[in-house]
């Protein structure tokens, strides 16, 4: 059997006047293993950046669910840790005490059956795309359901249970996968919806042409102005 050979890209561009290392982004891709995710850290909880991290990192680099509940345990006490080591001031030690949240998207796509497996906790939105027609899109399906309130995996040990959306099916070598958080997925959701297509091509040529695309459309209006990640999978 000839398996499908993966190919995938990831740009990351942070709000405006801020600096890559303030991105409270992350992504990870490993297209030999078939794993992509990205995580959106919420700026208004402690050290983002860091959970949004070992969030993806989990998913891909250590090839396990970061949302399940024998390993969600083990990844809150690594940010403790890692996150308490900082030297800050006091102010921010006590903002630690609130703990961080983020949206967490994964991909898996088995490259001998092809099939693939997506779990989205949050607004952090996978498209599925065949040319340019969307053949399936979640868990946010219009781009006016976007809000400031969306479902976070929380690094506290007493935060509640939050159940990812799943989605599952079948891909055809020459597809494409998006995994775009909620800045750039509303964009793409939008651009949907009024040309029945999604603009791959043209958000994808490369990073300093991405960069240069998310600003225009934020001038415009048209992203906000928010860390934008997006994540382009080839099978």
């Amino acid at each position: 059997m000839t398996l499908s050979r993966l190919h995938s890209v990831a740009f990351s561009v942070p709000k405006l006047g801020r600096g890559q290392e303030e991105n409270e982004d992350s992504v990870a891709l490993d297209p030999l293993a078939g794993r992509f995710a990205v995580a959106d850290g919420a700026s208004a909880s402690a050290r983002p950046e860091l959970w949004s991290r070992l969030l993806v990192d989990a998913f891909v680099r250590e090839r396990i669910d970061p949302l399940a509940a024998d390993v969600l345990p083990r990844l809150r006490d690594r940010w403790n840790s890692m996150a308490g080591a900082a030297d800050l001031p006091w102010y921010a030690q006590a903002k630690l005490q609130q703990g961080a949240a983020s949206t967490f998207l994964s991909l898996y796509l088995d490259t001998r059956s092809l099939r693939y497996h997506a779990a989205s906790l949050g607004d952090s939105c996978l498209f599925h795309v065949r040319g340019d027609r969307a053949l399936m899109i979640g868990p946010i399906e219009h781009s006016d359901a976007f809000n400031n309130y969306p479902q976070l995996v929380s690094s506290r040990a007493d935060a509640p249970y939050r159940k990812a959306a799943v989605f599952m099916g079948e891909y055809l070598p020459g597809d494409r996968f998006l995994l775009a958080t909620d800045a750039i997925a509303r964009f793409l959701l939008a651009a949907h919806e009024r040309h029945q297509r999604v603009p791959v091509r043209t958000l994808a040529r490369g990073r300093e042409e991405f960069a240069r695309g998310v600003t225009r459309y934020r001038l415009r209006g048209q992203i906000a102005n928010d860390d934008t990640t997006l994540c382009v999978v080839w099978a």
